[in-house]
């Protein structure tokens, strides 16, 4: 079933307030996802998430559904935060992050132990990636924003916008193949 946002702000500007709650359950866990492949750790993503949904209840008045999805428009929201906490990480090495351990649902335990060090290869390349380049391959291939969203929520053409992704998917491969050959 899909959640109508629509119908929920809706409800919220007539003054049910604990409509939003509805909105937070529906959209917790996949920023918590977001955030975690940003390379937060589980405690900043909790706070980056919940800051999210915060300035989302701030700015509600703000949402235009004729300009963006609320999946967009939020995650908008939480991949600057992130983008923020990412600068500040890089600026204040000592408060360096690592991307959370994602458990294997495999039967097979040595196909768990292959799959498990492919995906450590992987976070570890993409902290290597910029923080930049690690949203756009976040949200455009894990999270599903759609291109013409996602060009607007970064100011450039679709166009411009596949050929950043095309390149953030080099560097990613690049830094794969130099690293783990």
């Amino acid at each position: 079933m899909a959640l109508e946002i629509e119908a929920i702000i809706e409800r919220i500007c007539r003054g049910e307030r604990s409509a939003y709650a509805e909105i937070v359950r529906h959209f917790q866990k996949p920023l918590f996802g977001f955030l975690g492949r940003m390379g937060l750790n589980q405690a900043v993503c909790e706070e980056i998430a919940q800051e999210t949904f915060v300035r989302a209840w701030t700015n509600l008045g703000r949402y235009d559904p004729a300009i963006s999805r609320f999946s967009t428009w939020i995650f908008g929201i939480a991949k600057n935060l992130a983008l923020n906490e990412l600068a500040r990480i890089e600026k204040y090495p000592q408060c360096s992050e690592t991307l959370p351990e994602v458990a294997s649902e495999r039967d097979d335990p040595q196909e768990n132990l292959v799959h498990s060090r492919a995906m450590r290869k992987l976070k570890q390349a993409l902290l290597m990636l910029s923080p930049s380049d690690r949203s756009l391959l976040a949200l455009a291939y894990l999270e599903g924003v759609e291109m013409a969203e996602l060009a607007d929520m970064e100011g450039c053409s679709k166009g411009a916008l596949k050929v950043r992704i095309h390149r953030a998917k080099r560097r990613l491969q690049a830094l794969m193949e130099k690293e783990y050959g």
